[in-house]
């Protein structure tokens, strides 16, 4: 069912390159594993490393497109794929604390407030933030809580790194149903297809078919056989597939 895209997949795989080579340690790769950045942009989140021992390679346009819309300016090669091998050993919690809650690993851009909570006050925007937008510490402040303001979220790490469902006003109270977790395939980007497994690793070209946060499903339509392939969002503009069997 799926030999068109297998074979594709195989010619891709063949082609020989001579990649830099980058070495982590963690279960996700980021910004600052691969590329030349410092301070709050090296803990952008790119997608789940390799299983330990394994190597990733990574299209250096995804990463300077991802850097790109953070508002980080890239210039690397473009000609060579950087390959991330990750160490054996379990990753501790520590080294994705500051870009991934381990119990909501779709929001990559959450950050970690000087104070989370605060007791009788809630969250309130500056500013204006557009339907669709991602929900940044300067967006929000903390204000007296009323009774016009009593469904207010009171938890910053709950309101920060999270997209908008719709467009937001300024000093509106910040609420849980005005918030998604960020999205980081939408319908109709191009998407690369992956497949790894033992130590296979294939890609293919596709379309998305619907809108997915990191971990969500999403449906890829493969470029090549024409064919709709169930995949999970692995990161911006990726997706993996964990069967070859999965398409219809």
């Amino acid at each position: 069912m799926f030999r068109f895209a297998l074979a594709a997949l195989a010619l891709l795989a063949a082609a020989p390159v001579a990649q830099a080579q980058k070495a982590i340690s963690g279960e996700w790769i980021m910004l600052g594993d691969v590329a030349p950045v410092t301070g709050e942009a090296a803990g952008l989140l790119l997608g789940p490393a390799p299983p330990p021992g394994q190597t990733l390679a990574l299209d250096p346009a995804f990463i300077i497109a991802t850097a790109k819309g953070a508002g980080v300016l890239l210039a690397i090669p473009l000609d060579k794929p950087i390959l991330v091998t990750r160490a054996t050993g379990a990753a501790t919690p520590a080294q994705v604390a500051r870009t991934a809650n381990p119990a909501n690993p779709a929001n990559p851009a959450r950050q970690i407030a000087p104070s989370s909570t605060s007791e009788g006050q809630v969250l309130i925007l500056v500013r204006d933030v557009a339907r669709g937008a991602v929900i940044v510490a300067a967006d929000i402040e903390w204000a007296d809580a009323t009774s016009a303001r009593a469904r207010g979220l009171s938890d910053w790490d709950a309101a920060v790194g999270m997209e908008a469902r719709r467009a937001l006003k300024a000093g509106t109270p910040v609420q849980a149903n005005d918030l998604k977790t960020p999205a980081v395939i939408r319908k109709g980007d191009p998407v690369k297809l992956i497949y790894a497994t033992g130590g296979v690793h294939l890609s293919v070209d596709g379309v998305a078919q619907n809108e997915a946060a990191l971990g969500e499903p999403v449906r890829v339509l493969n470029t090549y056989s024409r064919r709709t392939v169930e995949a999970v969002a692995a990161g911006h503009g990726e997706a993996r597939i964990h069967s070859m069997g999965q398409s219809r």
